[in-house]
């Protein structure tokens, strides 16, 4: 998407939160209909079950509203933009959210990895979006998602196959043994050494601290 492109699709957004924040329900409706699409397909390249990334939405739109006056625009950035790097913030945080649930209800004990995969994914969640994260989530978003991508990639196919059906799918190890047609034992292998691998690969990113 151009620059341009980008002032078009976030054109109008900050006029609108203004008149939320003063409490227009109209305003508030609109933003929900612009913002929705962006919102929904950041959560949908994460989850994969329509309906979760749903309630998610939802749950994000309703922290927003909740946080609504903590709203700012950083100095020198574009006001438009800067609501959907809000509200899209938010929403990543509330899918980071569900995935470590997801992992903590079902993740396999192994050694340490479980550890260090919770403590990725809290690596991976910002606080409360101010101006200063704001001004540099669109950047950030990218860095990490692109790290996270080049890990995964460097993993040999076995353990990336297991990792992406256990921990991005969801799916018990029970489950992924029936579809791989693989034991369970063999699978909590890879994935403790693919967990391993990408917490070791990932692990400037959780020693970096969070944007206040």
């Amino acid at each position: 998407m151009t620059r341009t492109d980008q002032t078009h699709r976030y054109a109008g957004l900050s006029a609108l939160m203004d008149r939320y924040l003063d409490g227009d329900e109209r305003a508030f409706a609109e933003l929900h209909r612009r913002l929705s699409p962006l919102v929904r397909s950041q959560i949908r390249a994460k989850i994969s079950n329509p309906a979760t990334a749903e309630d998610l939405l939802q749950a994000a739109f309703m922290k927003a509203h909740g946080a609504r006056h903590r709203f700012a625009a950083p100095a020198g950035a574009s006001p438009d933009r800067a609501v959907a790097v809000w509200y899209s913030t938010i929403a990543r945080n509330a899918t980071i959210d569900h995935l470590r649930k997801l992992y903590r209800e079902r993740a396999v004990k192994l050694d340490t990895a479980g550890d260090d995969t919770v403590e990725l994914l809290d690596s991976l969640r910002d606080p409360l979006p101010s101006a200063e994260a704001m001004a540099i989530e669109h950047e950030r978003q990218i860095g990490i998602a692109a790290r996270i991508r080049a890990a995964l990639a460097r993993l040999p196919r076995t353990q990336r196959e297991v990792v992406t059906l256990h921990k991005i799918e969801g799916k018990t190890m029970a489950e992924i043994s029936e579809e791989l047609g693989v034991r369970e034992g063999t699978l909590r292998v890879r994935a403790h050494r693919g967990y391993k691998a990408l917490a070791s690969a990932l692990g400037g990113y959780r020693s970096q601290p969070a944007a206040a």
